[in-house]
């Protein structure tokens, strides 16, 4: 099922008017639930420049990291294997126990945790709408990406913001058009938007963007690993974002930055 919001284009990615560095995140890795995991990270190595190592865990998951050694994103098997992948975050928290009475309490869904996470804490679980989520407090000196961001598109905003302004103790900002923005301090930790699609009931999605520094030379490598370029709007464009499907099916962004 194609987004409404979402139509694919084939000639150049458009230039910025003008030069902008996205604010750094507060989020942390992307994890991605892929019928093809091998060719998700073979896709992902190329197109965001990672290596990528064994991680453990159910599934043989595997992290990507950056050339610092930050880990951005995190790959496994999808429970169904087939169909298309599907995205989760993670999010940064400073108690992460606290965050996890916080959703039980909003009707959330806490699955696993708190436990030891990648140099930190973590809780795996769900948001009301059913999304996945990871919440993690990371340790003292704990690498944190500053590479991804995320958007959660859903067709009830309202509901989405009354649970992650809480759980996440953010504060909100609008953001024209149509999104508004959660904060921790100054540092973005996702966007909602209204999920404008045809389908009767239309399913809430997460989708990550990510930096690149040379966005034309991102573009082309997803390209050519089979990814299809949208454009959601001209200003959007001309801010230096492009919006791609991947192989696996599921949407993803590159900004410059």
């Amino acid at each position: 099922m194609t987004d409404s919001v979402t139509t694919p284009v084939t000639g150049a990615l458009p230039r910025p008017a003008r030069a902008s560095t996205p604010a750094r995140s507060a989020a942390g890795w992307a994890a991605l639930q892929s019928p093809a995991p091998e060719r998700a990270r073979a896709f992902y190595a190329k197109v965001l420049g990672l290596r990528f190592e064994p991680g453990g865990g159910p599934g043989g998951l595997w992290r990507g990291l950056d050339a610092r050694g930050a880990q951005v994103l995190v790959v496994g098997r999808s429970h169904t294997g087939s169909g298309p992948g599907v995205w989760s975050p993670c999010l940064t928290v400073p108690d992460v126990r606290a965050a996890a009475e916080r959703v039980r309490a909003l009707c959330g869904t806490v699955e696993v945790g708190p436990l030891p996470l990648e140099g930190g804490r973590g809780v795996l679980g769900a948001d009301r709408q059913g999304l996945g989520i990871t919440l993690w407090q990371p340790a003292t000196g704990a690498r944190i990406t500053e590479a991804d961001r995320y958007r959660l598109l859903t067709p009830d905003p309202a509901d989405a913001l009354a649970f992650h302004t809480r759980v996440l103790e953010a504060k909100a900002l609008p953001a024209p058009p149509d999104a508004t923005l959660l904060l921790r301090g100054t540092r973005p930790l996702l966007s909602v938007s209204p999920l404008r699609t045809g389908a009767r009931r239309p399913r809430p999605r997460w989708q990550p963007d990510f930096l690149a520094g040379d966005l034309d030379r991102a573009v082309a490598a997803a390209l050519a690993g089979g990814a299809t370029l949208l454009v959601e709007d001209e200003p959007a464009a001309r801010a230096g974002r492009a919006v791609l499907r991947a192989p696996d099916g599921t949407v993803f962004g590159l900004v410059r930055g």
